[in-house]
């Protein structure tokens, strides 16, 4: 996708998105797409202006939850045009997870005010990614006691990032590795499967499996996750080769 065109979606959704841009993913042949969008300025003719199919199970959600989908699809779409594939649509398995065209493999995020999508025509590989808002207060605070076991709480007071920023991206990466593992496991699985190895440094972390979850995918493998922090957010991202 162009500028010209990232600047086209981004008037066609009325002040809707902005700052739409591709990163860079640091993953061979895959895209990474991320915007900011304003629930305020969410409406349902968006759905049309964007050329994006509303889904049935939205019929009788609040315009938040619509909101949300709509700025995730649109990164699928802006990832799509990036690599040069025909626009489709993206519905969702009876898992939740996004359901990708064929020839294609991906995954989406958004959360308070931002979206992405990475995106690749390589389907030897699943891949994750998620946004977070930096915590603080009581969603801090649940971070640290509902997903990070002791050691990890430990962890996240080290390195060179501040707790807070720590604590989120250690979240928002494990996340990332459960989307990109679902396609593998076939189920959910908890926070405490996977656990943090060291503090992160100011690009990247690393998380380890703490279970068995198949036969390829034991105890003690370990996961190297990007990411990126902003003022307001942090972004994780990863690729996992198929088994």
């Amino acid at each position: 996708m162009t500028h010209k065109a990232l600047i086209d979606m981004q008037s066609r959704s009325n002040g809707f998105l902005s700052d739409i841009g591709a990163e860079d993913s640091l993953i061979p042949g895959a895209v990474l797409v991320t915007a900011s969008y304003d629930t305020a300025a969410f409406s349902q003719r968006l759905f049309d202006s964007l050329g994006i199919a509303c889904p049935d199970t939205l019929d009788r959600a609040v315009d938040k939850r619509r909101a949300d989908y709509l700025a995730g699809r649109a990164m699928a779409s802006a990832a799509m045009a990036l690599l040069e594939h025909t626009p489709a649509s993206v519905t969702t398995t009876p898992g939740h997870a996004p359901l990708w065209p064929e020839g294609l493999a991906g995954s989406i995020s958004h959360a308070r005010g931002r979206c992405a999508c990475l995106l690749s025509r390589d389907t030897s590989h699943s891949y994750g990614v998620d946004t977070e808002a930096i915590a603080s207060g009581r969603s801090l605070t649940a971070i640290l006691t509902e997903t990070l076991n002791p050691t990890e709480r430990d962890r996240v007071t080290q390195g060179p990032l501040p707790a807070a920023i720590n604590a989120t991206l250690t979240f928002s990466a494990k996340e990332s590795l459960f989307k990109a593992l679902y396609p593998q496991v076939g189920r959910h699985f908890g926070f405490d499967a996977a656990e943090l190895i060291a503090p992160p440094t100011s690009d990247s972390l690393a998380l380890s499996l703490t279970t068995d979850l198949t036969e390829t995918l034991p105890k003690g493998r370990r996961f190297d996750i990007h990411h990126r922090v902003t003022d307001s957010h942090v972004l994780t991202w990863l690729s996992v080769p198929a088994p």
